[in-house]
């Protein structure tokens, strides 16, 4: 081998070893940052597992700590959404007010599109909460509102009860008083559920003070009776309790006890201006407007910053009361000037709400168009995919309906049998009832023969009576025997004649009872019944209904008959029916 190939071969050789050397520190290197990476998301994540924890006891502790954090080291969003958002609650909870979304934007922007409903909740309420220090309360109004949205999901009930509490609080700056009341329900309730006492009773007094602006006199004595039951309470809350207490004696309380309240306020007028102003309006609801202007003055000469919609309209109650109307009107016009623009406020928030809720309806209404395309496109797939099965549905059907065929004829056969065996069976009744007729039409024309043979003094008139119902009951029994209709037309016969003859069926009605029935008869007779009279309860005796009698008599009398007969039995028109009572009677007797 020559130098020069030698050389070659020598310089080949080194480029080689040099390549795989450099592969070599290459991955060495991508080791170390991979491992150095891992180590550092270690002790991040454990710095934010021990910042979160703190973060409600001490949140002075949580903060120092997401300090100590370098964001730098943040590789991965959900580590850096986790960051802002524990920031976010940081500042927040040691009262650090901040106004832009630097902070919170990154769990903004990976929270309420990927996270949990939690993460969520919280993601809304601290973006509510920068809103609110923004000074936009319609932005913040809705953000809280989005985060109670997805609160069913939630757990994490300490952020649910401060999104109903910074709900309360916006709908009290817009006037909403029916949604300012039930936000703090539902915030106390909420504590309630996780033991916090405190924030509970807090929450209770919001929620007293807006039964007491709408006058809901109900409702503020359920909830005062929950406040007075709690034991524990610092010296600030005792007063808080008493000074609405105050409120809700004014506005419905009497003059006694605004006078006791008085009593114990009077005392107080260093501490809480708007106590001195319920005491003004106090004064001016018992008369005393001297007093009331003198609370006003105090209000007025304080220097503390005080409610001055309330101040204004109760200064002109106690101006047109005192007869300074140019005062109270002066007042009036500056109280109206203001309530104005409250509504005007209201008015330009419902608008926006108007116009937003169009927009999430215009969304979903997009959205619903996209599902019905694919939801059609699915019905035609599953239409192809049914024909096919109903293919072979009739092939199978066509194999078992001759088996149904048959199977069916067996039933037909069986019930064709099932009922010619009940037809058997219920002629067999309709003789053994047949029989049973027959021997009481027979044993009834027995009775009467027997007593037109044991009664020989009966008159005449009634022996004649006896003798046709025997025939007509001989003429139907024959026709029951028979079964034969020639022998019944007789029986109708004597019946329409009988029965065509109101009077005089009445009168046979009544004599066939009184020999059958003498006690029955007698018994009417002792009440002071006349003749028409006991024909009319003989009707009801034969089986005929109030209506019924009526009709056949073809008479409005009868309604003032019966109400004659009830009087002489001493019947009351409501206690029986004065059919049931003859017919029972007739039993008894």
């Amino acid at each position: 081998m020559d130098t020069s190939s030698h050389n070659a071969a020598i310089s080949t050789g080194s480029r080689h070893i040099i390549s795989l050397l450099s592969r070599l520190y290459i991955l060495i290197s991508l080791s170390l940052i991979f491992s150095m990476s891992s180590c550092y998301n270690h002790v991040e994540n454990k710095a934010l597992d021990h910042a979160e924890a703190l973060m409600e006891t001490h949140p002075d502790s949580a903060m120092a700590i997401l300090e100590t954090i370098d964001q730098a080291t943040l590789y991965s969003k959900p580590a850096q959404a986790r960051y802002a958002l524990l920031m976010s609650m940081a500042l927040d909870k040691n009262y650090i007010d901040t106004t832009d979304f630097k902070v919170l934007q990154p769990a903004i922007d990976y929270y309420l599109s990927k996270g949990t409903p939690n993460e969520k909740l919280r993601t809304y309420y601290y973006q509510g909460r920068i809103f609110q220090n923004q000074g936009d309360r319609d932005n913040a109004l809705n953000t809280f509102a989005k985060a109670i949205d997805v609160a069913p999901q939630c757990s994490d009930s300490l952020v649910i009860a401060r999104t109903y509490v910074s709900l309360g609080y916006l709908y009290h700056d817009f006037y909403h008083f029916d949604s300012y009341t039930d936000n703090y329900l539902k915030a106390a309730d909420t504590y309630k559920g996780v033991s916090r006492k405190d924030y509970e009773f807090d929450c209770l007094l919001n929620a007293l003070n807006g039964t007491i602006i709408l006058s809901d006199k109900s409702r503020a004595d359920s909830i005062l009776n929950l406040c007075t039951g709690f034991d524990e309470l610092s010296e600030e809350q005792r007063y808080l309790l008493k000074d609405y207490m105050l409120s809700y004696t004014i506005e419905f309380g009497s003059d006694d006890e605004i006078r006791k309240a008085i009593d114990y306020h009077v005392n107080l007028l260093e501490l809480d201006t708007n106590a001195v102003m319920n005491l003004a309006l106090a004064y001016n609801k018992l008369g005393d407007n001297d007093k009331a202007r003198q609370m006003l003055n105090h209000v007025n000469k304080s220097g503390i910053e005080y409610d001055t919609l309330k101040y204004q309209a109760i200064s002109c109650t106690v101006y047109k009361d005192i007869g300074n109307y140019k005062e109270a009107l002066s007042t009036y016009f500056d109280f109206n000037r203001i309530t104005n623009s409250i509504d005007a406020l209201k008015f330009n928030q419902t608008v926006r709400s108007i116009e937003e809720k169009n927009q999430i309806e215009l969304k979903a209404q997009a959205d619903a168009e996209l599902k019905s395309r694919i939801i059609w496109m699915c019905i035609g797939g599953i239409i192809i995919l049914t024909l096919g099965i109903f293919i072979l549905l009739l092939i199978v059907r066509n194999n078992r309906t001759k088996k149904e065929l048959a199977l069916h004829k067996a039933r037909t056969t069986a019930l064709e049998n099932e009922r010619l065996k009940s037809e058997r069976d219920k002629k067999a009744l309709e003789a053994e009832n047949l029989t049973h007729r027959v021997e009481q039409l027979e044993n009834e024309s027995e009775n009467l023969k027997q007593l037109l043979e044991s009664q020989q003094e009966l008159p005449q008139e009634i022996r004649d009576v006896i003798h046709i119902r025997i025939e007509m009951l001989n003429s139907l029994l024959a026709g029951y025997i028979t079964d034969n209709d020639q022998y019944i037309k007789p029986y109708d016969a004597w019946v329409r004649e009988l029965t065509d003859d109101t009077d005089g069926f009445m009168d046979n009605n009544r004599q066939a009872f009184q020999v059958s029935h003498p006690r029955f008869i007698q018994y009417f007779e002792d009440h002071g019944l006349t003749i028409k009279e006991i024909n009319y309860v003989c009707l009801y005796a034969i089986g005929l209904r109030g209506k019924e009698v009526g009709n056949y008599m073809k008479k409005r009398s009868h309604v003032n008959i019966s109400s004659a007969i009830r009087k002489k039995l001493g019947i009351d028109k409501h206690e029986t029916n004065i059919g049931i009572y003859v017919r029972k009677l007739l039993k008894e007797l």
